[in-house]
């Protein structure tokens, strides 16, 4: 029962924080922050973060931890989808 438990977690991080990439990424291009090449880092640790993220979630996310969890899983989709936005307004690209 604790591996479906896991499994469930793992798909809705998974999903949450994919969707959240997705966005993020079209968004990056939208702005034009992709020509950048001194902005290409902060987007590689972005993707791969978000990439990671739900793994790590859904391992912990057990017991006292799941509400801990589920709030930074939705912060960094917060922080995902509104960062091209701030990067646009602060390079003034």
């Amino acid at each position: 029962m604790q591996i479906i438990n896991f499994i469930i977690r793992l798909v809705g991080y998974a999903l949450l924080l994919g969707v959240s990439s997705r966005i993020a990424q079209t968004l990056w291009t939208n702005y034009g922050l992709d020509g950048n090449a001194t902005l290409q880092p902060f987007h590689d640790a972005g993707v791969t973060a978000l990439l990671i993220a739900p793994v790590v979630l859904a391992l912990l996310g057990v017991g006292t931890l799941r509400t801990v969890c589920v709030f930074v899983a939705c912060a960094l989709a917060g922080a995902a989808i509104s960062a091209p936005f701030v990067i646009a307004r602060v390079t003034g690209v």
